[in-house]
Parts: C-alpha cells; structure tokens; sequence
C-alpha cells in the first residue's frame, strides 16, 4: 500500500486540475432531477505492445464547470488511444467489432500524446483494430468493471463518508453536484474519485477501489 500512495496522490491532483482548469461558459439548460454532473457507466479497456485502449461510457455536462450546479447532462462514449512505442504519429486508425457489427474512424490532433475522441456506438465492441503509422494490432477490449463495484455504487459509499458535511449544508439550503469517473495511473488499478463540487474552489473527494474500499479523502 505504501508503495501505492505516490500513484494514488498523483493520480488525485491531475483529476483535480481537470476542475481549476474548467473555465469555459455553461449552455443555458432546464437543470436534470440529479446531482450528478458526472458518472462512468461502463469501462472497457486493453493494450498490446503497440497502444493502450480505453472505451467510457456515461453521462456528464455539455460544458463541465466546477461551481456545483447541474444542467445540460447527457450520455457520452469517448475512445482513447495512446501510442505505447511510437512518438510522431499523427493519426490513429482504429476498428472496433463486437455483436456482429463493427465502427471505424481515425483519430489526429493528438493531445499530450492521447488520441481521443467522441464516438456514437450502438454496440458494445470486445475487439478494436488499431492501426499507428504503419503499425497494426488488434486488442481484445476487456469489462474494467466486472466483478467490482458499479459508479453508481461509489457514488452511494461517497455520499456516506460526507454524510455529516452534507447534511449540514442541506440544512443550510446548499447544494453540491457529484462528479464521479474511473481512474487510473497504471491501467492496472482501477479507482473511482468521486467529488462533491460546490462553487469555486471548494469541493470535497474521495478514491474509492473497486471493492468498495476508501482509499483517501480530501474535505
């Protein structure tokens, strides 16, 4: 475990930045009967020698700024590729199979090394053909979430360690949205961090493993 700390405070800060770094104006939008501004549904991933896969599904604000309101949610699938041995592609080619249906696309404006994208699939893939330069492997694509807990669960065990802190607030008539994703920084070990964000800069988080088990916590 102690080995792991390092990993697992890195980890937090860079999540963290995603929030000081959201600065971009919110769509006006009747504002959904949740809390959640954010929430990881379904996770595949895999690699090869050649790049690492991940597949997120969920739903998240149009526009995420952390300032503890909720509107314009809506599902989301977003597909990263990173290159594992080549560093000057310019655009990844990939295909994903699954269920006798397949989606091809490529991916170029690469950002701090990571092809991503949004993607419309109708179809839960097991496989995607990844195609760098010219360099092709193909990945089975493996349920990140299978036999540990779901977002939904990490939600609910978050919501318990802030239980006093929250209903404190609700007494005051606060509010905060609950943003919550999966995270990795070995693709390996799989954490959900789950926020309470209220406006500016406060917010409260914790990392939650996959067996359900607190991690850390920050309030």
């Amino acid at each position: 475990m102690r080995k792991k700390l390092p990993l697992i405070i890195a980890v937090i800060l860079v999540v963290i930045s995603l929030f000081m770094l959201s600065a971009c104006n919110r769509d006006e939008a009747k504002t959904p009967p949740s809390d959640i501004s954010r929430v990881t549904l379904s996770y595949l991933a895999g690699e090869s020698d050649l790049a690492a896969v991940s597949l997120e599904r969920g739903e998240r604000e149009k526009q995420f700024i952390a300032d503890g309101k909720v509107t314009n949610v809506m599902p989301f699938c977003e597909l990263k590729i990173v290159p594992l041995v080549k560093n000057d592609v310019e655009c990844a080619k990939y295909a994903l199979a699954g269920e006798g249906k397949t989606f091809e696309g490529e991916i170029s404006d690469p950002a701090h090394g990571e092809f991503c994208a949004a993607i419309d699939l109708d179809f839960v893939p097991d496989k995607i053909t990844v195609t760098l330069n010219d360099d092709v492997s193909e990945i089975d694509l493996l349920n990140v979430l299978e036999g540990g807990i779901s977002c939904a669960d990490a939600i609910t065990i978050a919501r318990d360690v802030f239980k006093d802190k929250l209903e404190a607030e609700k007494a005051e008539g606060k509010t905060r949205e609950v943003y919550a994703k999966l995270i990795t920084g070995d693709r390996t070990t799989y954490y959900f961090y789950v926020s309470f964000i209220g406006e500016g800069v406060d917010y409260w988080a914790t990392l939650i493993d996959l067996s359900g088990k607190q991690i850390s916590k920050r309030s």
